[in-house]
């Protein structure tokens, strides 16, 4: 027991005395580097380099104390770049967090000293974005963005490269991630036209290469892109989201990870639009193959709604389409399913049913499906006029008055419900809530008005009940001082569109708060594959 002990004690003597040995011998290289900066072809000083290199596999102190100096002297050792790349690749995978962090640092003093090393640093910075602590990936950022300085264009092919390259989701969510919000994010200054346009010829390359939660973040990434706010780069932009949609192929009817897929992307091309930049190949598809489909569909009554809310947002952008009859037809006949034609009542039973009782519609699809209807039919106006609708539009005006009964009951009671003061927060959700349902109801109110007279009028303009809640509050009072005016008018002026969260892969089929955002794309299975299918 008692040699056991000695051993020890002499064993832990031996490594102080090597530890100390080593430091002091890392300093003698810095001595001799130092000394000869004007002669670094000597022998001495190569030696002294490669020696600095080996000590990156000593003890902590000895790898962090070499990490300096090699950092330091690289740029006069071309020759032994290779080596004290790998060396610094090393210990960017060290156990000790503190070790890899200050590698990691180190990289981009690497890349301005031999700029031939960029890609492969970019690689490795990549792939160590992958880390669980943020400090650490913190310090990956940094290191990339000091790498983008010193050579702009080749760190965002590297970047994008990898990322096509790449069969790791983290990986590429994180890579996408920092591509948007630190390289997006940067000022003119920084992020020159040059670039701009390199990230978006990258981008249209590898689209193909993305799922569907990655191609919204790029979609997202060049939209925010000085280069991409003129009119033809957002048409370049619609075109990539139509091309990714397949529209081409159609759908099944069935398939709600298909249709779901396709929501998404439209989704995002709605920022997009204008009366420039149509949605025409859009909303002929939703006419023929969707709006029929989605009562049948298996999904939830708020998956249903966004699906309709996405063509309502559409249709103003819409171009000239063929078909009109039969596609017009659908949203007709679709929205008169929401339209209970009213029973035969007497004068009591109606007296009591206006002062007690709101008739069970369902508001909500009836405003985006109403007004899908009206601005397209603003286009075509000759299709409700047509001598084989009239039949349908007696029925139609018909069943228009008797939502027009409930409306005005459930309008009144909103009114009044909005103008309580609130005082608590609870009271203060149920005030956005009935603000929301007073909307939809106002918007259902004015365009019936107009879809209602005979001809049929289109120049009413509604603020759709999802917009901001801002907007919601001025277009009310806006549409309670156009309630005596013939015209109907509520606001000609086109809102601003709110944020688009980054895409999500929420659990169900669609997600999301029905009155305010709309439904994303969830299942990403198969991804690889996955466009190849339709």
């Amino acid at each position: 027991m008692k040699g056991k002990i000695e051993f020890l004690d002499v064993s832990e003597a031996v490594c102080v005395k090597l530890i100390m040995v080593t430091i002091d011998h890392i300093y003698e290289y810095y001595n001799i580097l130092a000394d000869k900066n004007e002669s670094n072809n000597s022998p001495e000083a190569h030696e002294s380099f490669q020696k600095l290199i080996d000590a990156t596999k000593a003890g902590p102190k000895e790898k962090r104390l070499a990490l300096q100096f090699i950092g330091r002297f690289c740029k006069n050792f071309p020759t032994e770049m290779t080596k004290a790349l790998e060396a610094i690749f090393d210990l960017c995978e060290d156990e000790d967090i503190t070790i890899r962090k200050q590698a990691i640092k180190e990289l981009p003093t690497l890349v301005r000293a031999s700029p031939e090393t960029l890609p492969r640093v970019v690689s490795i910075l990549i792939q160590l974005l992958q880390a669980n602590d943020a400090t650490e990936i913190t310090q990956v950022q940094g290191s990339l963005l000091a790498v983008y300085y010193l050579n702009q264009i080749e760190t965002v092919s590297e970047i994008l490269n990898e990322i096509q390259r790449s069969q790791e989701d983290l990986l590429r969510k994180r890579a996408l991630r920092f591509l948007c919000t630190r390289i997006g994010a940067l000022d003119e200054n920084d992020l020159s036209k040059d670039v701009e346009e390199h990230i978006i010829k990258k981008s249209k390359e590898i689209a193909n290469y993305l799922d569907p939660e990655e191609f919204v973040t790029v979609i997202k990434l060049l939209s925010g892109l000085k280069s991409m706010q003129t009119l033809l780069t957002r048409q370049e932009l619609v075109n990539m989201i139509t091309t990714q949609c397949h529209l081409e192929e159609g759908w099944n009817g069935e398939d709600t990870e298909r249709i779901a897929v396709v929501a998404t992307f439209m989704n995002h091309a709605v920022p997009l639009l204008s009366k420039n930049v149509h949605s025409t190949r859009f909303v002929t598809f939703m006419l023929d193959y969707v709006i029929e489909n989605v009562p049948k569909l298996s999904l939830s009554s708020d998956d249903k709604l966004d699906l309709f809310r996405i063509l309502a947002e559409m249709c103003p952008y819409c171009g000239e389409f063929e078909n009109v009859k039969e596609r017009l037809g659908k949203l007709f006949d679709i929205l008169l399913t929401f339209l209970p034609k009213p029973q035969p009542e007497s004068v009591e039973q109606q007296a009591s049913s206006i002062n007690n009782e709101t008739p069970n519609f369902q508001f909500s699809f009836i405003e985006c499906l109403m007004y899908s209807l009206h601005q397209l039919s603003r286009k075509y106006p000759d299709f409700l006029i047509a001598d084989e609708n009239q039949e349908k539009m007696k029925d139609f005006r018909l069943r228009l008055r008797y939502l027009y009964r409930g409306l005005s009951n459930y309008t009144n009671q909103l009114k009044a419900a909005i103008d309580i003061k609130s005082d608590t927060d609870d009271q203060d959700e149920q005030k956005k809530s009935r603000l929301i349902a007073y909307k939809i109801c106002s918007n259902n109110q004015a365009l019936l008005r107009d879809l209602c007279r005979s001809p049929p009028s289109f120049k009413t303009t509604v603020i759709l009940s999802w917009k901001p809640i801002e907007e919601l509050k001025r277009s009310i009072s806006e549409s309670d001082g156009a309630n005596g005016n013939t015209k109907d008018n509520i606001s000609n002026k086109r809102v601003s569109r709110p944020e688009q969260a980054v895409y999500k892969p929420p659990g169900g089929k669609f997600s999301g708060d029905a009155s305010n955002n709309r439904s994303t794309y969830t299942n990403t299975k198969n991804r690889r594959g996955y466009y190849q299918r339709y």
